[in-house]
């Protein structure tokens, strides 16, 4: 398990930079508008950290074989235990270092609900509602629960690529 926990405890430390340098750049804060979208940017590197991580999972395998099914076993574990470890960082993100996250998310959907014709009422019921969800420890649920969606998905298409049978007569890895 030392490579699959070398690999997510990357993934970890990469969010945990990238979402550090949103929050001092303002773009979890002042700018949260144009900030969303670039948690985007992480895909390709989110994308090739798998490739690696399931490469180096091929490379310790006997005869350097990986199943389909071994690649996406070993994605899935890797995004279970990053998006564990990313739900801690997420809940000490918004409790300690980026406190005012949510009464910035609410000005950037109070401005969209205003935008959509929401009426005053609605738009306090929605925020009540809105609160509730976004504090730390119902983000770092999310966090780990939205970290293994993804991370299932990506890990199917990066062991679509990665997999590699065994040679001809050896036996099958386990």
């Amino acid at each position: 398990m030392g490579t699959k926990f070398t690999y997510a405890l990357t993934l970890t430390i990469i969010g945990a930079v990238f979402r550090l340098l949103l929050y001092f750049t303002g773009f979890e804060t002042e700018r949260l508008n144009i900030g969303q979208y670039l948690n985007w940017a992480m895909l390709p590197v989110v994308f090739a950290v798998y490739w690696m991580a399931l490469k180096a999972v091929r490379e310790e395998s006997p005869h350097k074989a990986l199943t389909y099914g071994q690649g996406v076993g070993a994605g899935v574990l890797i995004s279970l235990i990053s998006s564990a470890m990313s739900s801690a960082y997420t809940w000490v993100h918004l409790k300690f270092i980026n406190t005012a996250f949510a009464d910035y998310q609410i000005e950037l959907l109070r401005q969209r609900w205003a935008a959509s014709g929401l009426g005053d009422a609605q738009m306090e019921q929605a925020e009540k509602m809105t609160r509730a969800m976004m504090g730390p420890g119902m983000s770092a649920v999310f966090a780990l629960v939205v970290g293994v969606i993804f991370g299932l998905i990506i890990s199917l298409i990066v062991a679509a690529f990665v997999k590699r049978a065994a040679p001809a007569g050896a036996e099958p890895p386990l």
